[in-house]
């Protein structure tokens, strides 16, 4: 009887230690995969805030399909907070197009509603300003996901530097123009990662 116990013991605790080790396997595996997304997501940020032609600048239409390719990141009922001292400090909801006046109307003098996520890129934004040549970078040491379920919470920097021609040089100026925090959540929408919120404010200096 005692060894038949024994061995019901042993059995059940190795069923036990197999299926936590296939949960934690599993468990890993999906938060991984969708980590590399959230990094994607967060490349793909600051690829459409960034100059595509530093020489010339973007034309009209490259700019707007930069603000397109930015509003594709965002759901639907998106919204961003800037509070960085600014007179177009302000919620901005929503997404929209930049051709379209309805959806990406100038900016409101309601702090509360300043208008569309597209309205932000549109008219306030420096990166999508036409005479601005700026690239967008991040450190990366400082660039945080946490993943419950199908929401997130994101962090990351955004500096700006104006890659514009030193007429002197005929090199890139290099110059920085703007720094960001971007503090927010993104949410699973049918497969894919969206940033849902973020809440932009000006860093501390980014120490290692």
């Amino acid at each position: 009887m005692r060894n038949k116990h024994t061995h019901r013991i042993a059995a059940a605790i190795a069923s036990a230690m197999l299926a936590i080790a296939t949960w934690s396997s599993l468990g890993y595996a999906v938060p991984k995969a969708q980590l590399d997304e959230l990094y994607e997501l967060q490349a793909a940020f600051h690829r459409a805030g960034t100059v595509h032609d530093p020489v010339n600048g973007d034309s009209a239409e490259a700019i707007d399909q930069r603000i397109r390719d930015m509003m594709a990141l965002w759901t639907s009922d998106g919204s961003a907070l800037l509070d960085v001292g600014s007179p177009r400090d302000g919620t901005y909801t929503g997404v929209g197009d930049p051709e379209d006046a309805t959806t990406c109307p100038p900016p409101s003098a309601d702090p509360s509603n300043r208008g569309t996520l597209c309205t932000f890129f549109k008219y306030v934004s420096g990166s999508f300003q036409p005479a601005n040549k700026f690239v967008s970078l991040a450190p990366s040491y400082l660039t945080k996901f946490t993943v419950h379920g199908k929401n997130a919470t994101v962090f990351f920097e955004c500096h700006f530097f104006n890659v514009a021609i030193d007429p002197d040089t005929q090199a890139p100026l290099w110059a920085p123009t703007a720094h960001l925090t971007f503090d927010g959540t993104a949410r699973r929408v049918k497969g894919k990662w969206l940033f849902s919120h973020g809440h932009a404010t000006v860093p501390d200096v980014p120490i290692p």
